[in-house]
């Protein structure tokens, strides 16, 4: 009996851990992206696309929600203060694509559905194994701070 409440208990225990290792290490990776770069530019879906597609050529070619300052690129980071981490996220719809840019050089794409949530925005890797939810409301102003500026 001990050996497997102790066995349930070791098992629970790397269970755990492995999961906090997990989400550390994606909200690393993200927000070392993010200090990496100098640039950020996020390109809305082109009309009449398909939710789902990826693709480069989906998306609208527009500097209009292009920032390059460092004050701008932080404020971005601001929007994910307080912001829901989740694992795996199956199936969101892509209305963003976020492309990280280091000197001139793209060094990562997150994608953005604003769809799935009333008031949640979610903010996905490439393959779906993270996404941070952020506030639907500081997205928006976040968009047109940098649109208007």
């Amino acid at each position: 009996m001990t050996k497997k409440i102790l066995f349930l208990f070791s098992f629970s225990f790397l269970t755990l851990s492995c999961n906090y290792f997990e989400e550390t290490s994606d909200k690393v990776s993200f927000y070392s992206t993010i200090s990496e770069s100098d640039k950020i530019r996020i390109k809305p879906k082109r009309f009449n696309q398909n939710e789902s597609v990826r693709e480069d050529s989906c998306f609208e070619n527009t500097n209009k929600y292009q920032v390059d300052d460092l004050k701008e690129i932080e404020n971005f980071e601001k929007l994910f203060e307080n912001s829901e981490y989740t694992g795996y996220c199956c199936c969101p719809d892509t209305d963003f694509a976020i492309d990280f840019y280091r000197e001139s050089q793209k060094i990562e794409t997150y994608f953005a559905d604003t769809i799935k949530y009333v008031d949640k925005v979610q903010v996905f890797e490439e393959s779906f194994q993270f996404s941070f939810l952020i506030d639907k409301k500081k997205w928006k102003s976040y968009l047109m701070e940098i649109e208007n500026k």
